[in-house]
């Protein structure tokens, strides 16, 4: 199973939360879905959470994941990411062993008879159960034990409370181990194929009344996706809860903003009408709603984590917070009409983080490297590509990749141990998408890598 795609995973310590005071709207929204969504003439079984990219789906997702544990409301979850190190976070084929494994664990599944045993004799019963299409796994290791394992006359769990499995960043599932596969009609499959066949799964069991859970999906409304929640069979059976200005993501983001400058005062003795509130005001209308924006230019400003020695020297006129701050204002002529292209300050905001490399053509190789060759060769069915050995492939002269990467630290983790398997990782896929995509990062693009 993917331990790390739990969601309170070691591998998901530093995963995004929502502050205490925001997403408030949103999470009483999903909150009151669960407790009480389920008591129409025709329920909802299914809560699609979907929005732009870097509205924060995944934050508001992981600490809705808490509060459903603490109120004993939490059944299962998983946390898919492409940029994590190990394929299991990245494909199809650990999401069912992973969620019957989170079942397992729950002491409430003593209330529904011999689920608990029912799923483990299923595994024994046939040991490639996991090596069988997503809805024969569903079957058999979640729908049929619940069924042959209650009580008779025993009141679903579904009936008296109601418990949710969360399942984030599905448009991150992509098609790894099969590859090189093709379906019936010779045509290779694709990671659109791969997530059609895990919404049409979901939705299989919660149409099964013997599944005793209701599901929330959040992910970005990409096109696959999309058509799917809009078949008949399956809008009957979704609610679809689309994060846009109606929860006012200004308001806090402004939350946001004045608790990060509250700590960088503190940090670096600053006095406390810094910045102005006419400053914070630009900063929020930036944004556009996106906390991505928000928390890529708080990451800017702060500069490279205490400690962290693998950093290249400070660029002239951007020694400072305040020194940053004012290169991020200084963007504001540039954007113009986000509505136009919803993404543009994002994009600005990136290019401009970018270029303060001192070879920014460089920087992208690496980038591209990173991406690209972490998936590839023998750690495709593994793990992605450690640092010390991207630095060895790459680095054409010592020092080259601290050149290279260390003005990105607001977008990109860095090991700052050379000799250490850690890995490196971005911290928002948007940016991924900025560099990949040609019409947006235009001249600073590198089709491949020399």
């Amino acid at each position: 199973m993917a331990a790390g795609a739990i969601h309170d995973s070691k591998e998901r310590c530093d995963a995004p939360k929502c502050m205490r005071e925001t997403r408030v709207a949103v999470q009483d929204e999903i909150l009151s879905w669960i407790t009480d969504g389920h008591h129409d003439a025709n329920p909802k079984r299914i809560l699609w959470v979907t929005g732009p990219a870097g509205t924060g789906k995944t934050a508001i997702l992981g600490t809705i994941a808490e509060r459903c544990k603490a109120d004993g409301r939490l059944a299962a979850t998983f946390f898919f990411s492409s940029f994590s190190g190990s394929v299991a976070r990245r494909s199809k084929t650990h999401l069912v062993s992973t969620l019957a494994y989170q079942l397992l664990e729950q002491e409430r599944l003593d209330e529904v008879g011999q689920a608990r045993a029912h799923i483990c004799q299923a595994i024994r019963r046939s040991p490639a159960i996991l090596q069988k299409r997503l809805q024969t796994q569903l079957d058999e290791l979640i729908i049929l034990p619940f069924r042959h394992g209650a009580p008779a006359g025993a009141t679903p769990m579904s009936q008296h409370r109601t418990v949710a499995i969360i399942i984030d960043g599905l448009d991150e599932c992509d098609c790894v181990e099969d590859d090189f596969r093709t379906n019936n009609s010779g045509r290779r499959r694709t990671k659109e194929d791969e997530q059609i066949e895990i919404l049409s799964a979901i939705l299989h069991a919660v149409n099964d009344p013997s599944f005793p859970f209701i599901v929330i999906i959040a992910s970005r409304p990409e096109l696959a996706i999309r058509e799917f929640f809009n078949t008949s069979i399956a809008r009957s059976a979704t609610r679809e809860l689309f994060l846009d200005h109606k929860y006012d993501p200004s308001a806090d983001i402004r939350l946001f903003y004045d608790s990060k400058f509250s700590s960088i005062r503190r940090r670096f003795n600053l006095p406390p009408n810094w910045p102005s509130i006419e400053d914070v005001l630009q900063l929020v209308a930036n944004a556009s709603g996106q906390f991505i924006y928000a928390a890529t230019v708080m990451r800017f400003v702060e500069g490279p984590p205490a400690g962290t020695q693998n950093v290249a020297p400070a660029v002239p006129g951007l020694r400072t917070p305040h020194q940053r701050l004012v290169r991020i204002l200084e963007l504001r002529a540039q954007v113009r009409t986000p509505e136009v292209h919803p993404l543009k300050a994002l994009d600005i905001l990136y290019d401009t983080v970018v270029r303060t490399c001192s070879e920014p053509s460089l920087s992208m190789k690496w980038l591209g490297a990173i991406q690209r060759y972490g998936k590839i060769g023998g750690f495709a069915n593994s793990h992605s590509m450690p640092a010390r050995l991207v630095r060895l492939w790459l680095e054409q002269s010592p020092g080259e990749e601290v050149c290279a990467l260390g003005p990105l630290s607001s977008l990109i983790y860095i090991p700052s141990d050379p000799n250490c398997d850690e890995l490196y990782s971005f911290h928002h896929k948007s940016f991924v998408d900025f560099f990949e995509d040609e019409s947006r990062c235009a001249d600073l693009y590198v089709s491949g890598i020399q």
